[in-house]
């Protein structure tokens, strides 16, 4: 999702959202990224998932619709970005 799609608080979430899923997805490929940032950034991400849920935001257009085709659990959507070596 892009700055360009933001005309609404709801927008703005999901852009957030995005962005915070993008640092997940950064900080996950990472073979020494601190564990706290990690589990912090899923935490917020998880938290911003569940308030477009409550509040009926559409996520088409976001990583969020990734994590939501994998059970909607951001750790569990991070893990696929793990090194494998």
């Amino acid at each position: 999702m892009t700055t360009h799609r933001v005309n609404s608080p709801d927008g703005a979430l999901a852009y957030l959202t995005d962005c915070t899923l993008a640092t997940v997805c950064h900080l996950a490929m990472k073979k020494s990224a601190p564990k706290s940032e990690l589990s912090r950034q899923i935490s917020i991400a998880q938290k911003a998932i569940d308030w477009m849920d409550e509040f009926g935001i559409d996520y088409s257009h976001t990583r969020a619709k990734d994590v939501k085709a994998m059970g909607g659990k951001v750790d569990i959507w991070a893990k696929q970005f793990k090194p494998t070596t």
